[in-house]
């Protein structure tokens, strides 16, 4: 089975991987050594990690472009696109109020995927299974 990386998980991973529970961790590193698992990134992340930047919400030692640039190139990481039926399956989380949490949900159900979130909107909406 895949792991999906949230936007924040992703971003913590990276730049903060304390903020990341020892399980999270874990299970990021067994994704990463090549086994039976992949690590996943939505599209969607990307465009939330840069509009964040934008925003000054978040801030890294160099442009955010080069930061998405050089995470997403981390050996064992893949980038999934948005799909038709990622979008189709995003409309119907209505549990889920962010239209990107839809995507990124919708992204990980696609693929197979446990989502690494710490979201409780997520982890409560029992939609998917997580890795929190």
């Amino acid at each position: 089975m895949s792991l999906l990386l949230d936007t924040h998980a992703f971003v913590w991973w990276i730049t903060r991987p304390e903020k990341l529970t020892r399980r999270q961790r874990a299970a990021i590193d067994r994704a990463r050594r090549g086994g039976r698992e992949s690590l996943l990134v939505s599209i969607i992340s990307c465009w939330e990690v840069a509009l964040l930047a934008q925003r000054g919400r978040l801030r890294f030692s160099i442009p955010s472009e080069a930061w998405l640039e050089a995470a997403t190139n981390l050996p064992g990481v893949e980038v999934v696109p948005l799909s038709l039926p990622i979008v189709s399956a995003a409309v119907r989380l209505e549990r889920l109020p962010d239209p990107a949490d839809q995507l990124i949900v919708a992204t990980a159900l696609q693929h197979g995927a446990r989502l690494v979130t710490g979201d409780s909107r997520i982890t409560d909406s029992d939609v998917i299974a997580v890795v929190a």
